[in-house]
């Protein structure tokens, strides 16, 4: 369903119509706090949409798109591995869980297995409906589905098409952001699970979809990758 809202410097608001022909004070409710905003001569209403899954006839619903994503082509965001939020670049030393010396979360120390949800960007961002997938399920996406490299709006990707009911996604290919640079973008597709480090016998997981196949391999947690989400709660 479809959900419409006024949006107006990222929150909801009540406001007072104004006439566009000059400018006016708008009254702004942000979290139950009123907030002035002087000299505004105009405004946008934008339609939010909720997030839309696919059912592949898996054990989980994929995302159309891809995390920051409005349409399946479009990349999206790149996060570093455990963020919620991207940067502009991606180093070790700016990365949230890295005191200059070593990792300080999601360790042997600590043991976690997973991504704690406020640590999962598709839980921070959409919602506890939704998550980062395991390994265990990008694996059965890899077994049960049909893998096409496509051309699509101009950007390359994967076309993946379930061989249980049909269905399909498409995964563009943004490649990864290291430092400060974003490499393999339109020639592979790089894509974050939950997996903690120290569940397996790789570093960090990651999927890497390049135009003669795929593969589940690891990479540095700092670096920003994209995160296709899927939905795990309730029809």
């Amino acid at each position: 369903m479809k959900r419409f809202f006024i949006t107006f410097l990222l929150a909801s608001f009540t406001m007072l119509f104004v006439n566009a022909q000059s400018k006016h004070t708008v009254y702004v409710w942000v979290d139950g706090e009123k907030t002035t905003i002087e000299n505004v001569d105009s405004l946008t209403f934008i339609e939010e949409v909720a997030p839309q899954y696919v059912d592949l006839g898996l054990s989980v619903k994929w995302a159309t798109c891809n995390l920051g994503a409005a349409t399946p082509e479009e990349i999206g965001n790149y996060y570093a591995w455990g963020e919620t939020t991207p940067k502009d670049t991606y180093f070790k030393n700016n990365y949230k869980y890295h005191d200059g010396t070593e990792y300080t979360k999601y360790t042997e120390d600590d043991g976690l297995l997973e991504l704690e949800a406020m640590d999962d960007a598709a839980t921070a961002n959409l919602g506890e409906d939704w998550r980062m997938p395991t390994y265990d399920e990008i694996e059965e996406l890899q077994n049960n589905c049909t893998w096409t490299w496509t051309e699509k709006d101009g950007c390359g990707g994967f076309t993946v098409t379930s061989t249980i009911n049909g269905n399909s996604i498409f995964m563009p290919g943004a490649g990864d952001f290291y430092e400060d640079e974003v490499y393999r973008k339109g020639d592979a597709a790089e894509y974050w699970t939950n997996e903690s480090p120290v569940k397996k016998t790789f570093s960090y997981y990651a999927v890497v979809f390049r135009k003669g196949g795929m593969k589940i391999g690891d990479t540095e947690r700092f670096t920003g990758l994209t995160i296709r989400p899927v939905y795990v709660g309730a029809e």
